[in-house]
């Protein structure tokens, strides 16, 4: 479907129109996981970025009108630019609807972990084409999916990224029990967790006194759109903000 439109647009749908037809660019933005044991960077979750479009609400617009396949064809291209200049593994979303499977094939063998959310119902057959592709998955998102055990226990996923909802929690008591019972859960699964949505050093301390293995949020490192002549790696403000984790006066 063409339309030609003016880009500079305000409607959504003309937005995601116009996306899907390279007037409004594809960007990836990079956000750290860092290892909350020493403060390292274990990798970067890849985010597709459109201006100042809302991604999840793109998303799901693709999903409704059947054009899920061409975007997430445009991430991957936009990722494969980056890809070469990020040291470390790759966590990349895919979609539970899992439109073709065929299309991650080109990062077999380049270290990066697919990501599943359960925003729709999880499209099984290929999840287990992505497993037969020797992906390591991650289930993202977890505790807020509408089957979420059932699919915890299918997916079997190498890493439990757990949602902001249980990491931000002002529960303490809850919370911390909770963090401590799925840590314990993915260690007898041979699974790592990552506690997502960390934006206070208070909760940087609980992810890492319940034993999360690895963290992600605003207080470990922004989203950083990734340019090509800008190299993601150790930096003077990656710097301070391990010694700021380790308790150094920075």
């Amino acid at each position: 479907m063409s339309i030609s439109m003016p880009l500079n647009v305000t409607n959504l749908i003309q937005a995601y129109f116009q996306i899907l037809e390279g007037k409004i660019p594809t960007n990836i933005a990079l956000q750290p996981i860092m290892n909350l044991t020493n403060s390292t960077i274990l990798g970067y979750e890849a985010l597709a970025r459109w201006s100042s479009f809302s991604p999840m609400e793109i998303i799901s617009l693709a999903y409704n009108y059947k054009g899920l396949e061409r975007l997430e064809s445009l991430i991957v291209e936009a990722i494969l630019q980056s890809r070469c200049h990020i040291p470390g593994p790759l966590f990349i979303n895919v979609h539970p609807s899992i439109a073709n499977p065929d299309l991650w094939s080109v990062f077999r063998g380049r270290n990066v972990v697919l990501e599943i959310t359960e925003v729709e119902a999880i499209y099984w057959e290929g999840v287990l084409r992505l497993r037969d592709m020797g992906f390591p998955l991650a289930l993202d998102d977890l505790g807020t999916g509408y089957a979420t055990f059932d699919t915890l226990l299918q997916l079997r996923p190498e890493y439990f990224k757990l949602d902001k909802v249980l990491t931000q929690s002002i529960h303490v008591k809850a919370r911390n029990s909770l963090l401590t019972a799925m840590v314990d859960h993915a260690r007898r699964l041979g699974s790592k967790v990552i506690a997502e949505g960390i934006e206070t050093k208070e909760q940087w301390h609980a992810a890492q006194e319940a034993g999360c293995h690895f963290g992600q949020g605003f207080f470990l490192g922004k989203p950083q759109v990734f340019k090509r002549n800008r190299a993601i790696m150790r930096n003077d403000e990656q710097e301070d903000k391990e010694a700021a984790l380790n308790g150094q006066v920075v």
